[in-house]
């Protein structure tokens, strides 16, 4: 059963609203990551840490947004059909 024009507007503002928290959320860690590296200058295991810290933010990052670029691919194919 196909849905509605209303279903539809509520799917795709739902998918958008998610999309800009996802984005929020992903650009605090980021920037967390950053200052957190940046307190840790004068540290060289600190650094490492936050280091390590910071490319998993950056890989969790990618993940989201490719997960992100599917589902939106996904729901873009829905209103197609």
């Amino acid at each position: 059963m196909p849905l509605s024009s209303a279903e539809w507007e509520f799917l795709s503002t739902a998918h958008n609203g998610w999309v800009d928290d996802v984005a929020e959320i992903l650009a605090g860690l980021a920037d967390a990551a950053e200052d957190a590296e940046r307190s840790v200058e004068d540290s060289a295991i600190a650094r490492r840490v936050v280091f390590d810290l910071r490319r998993r933010v950056k890989a969790a990052i990618l993940e989201v947004a490719d997960r992100v670029n599917d589902l939106t691919v996904r729901l873009a194919r829905l209103q197609r059909d």
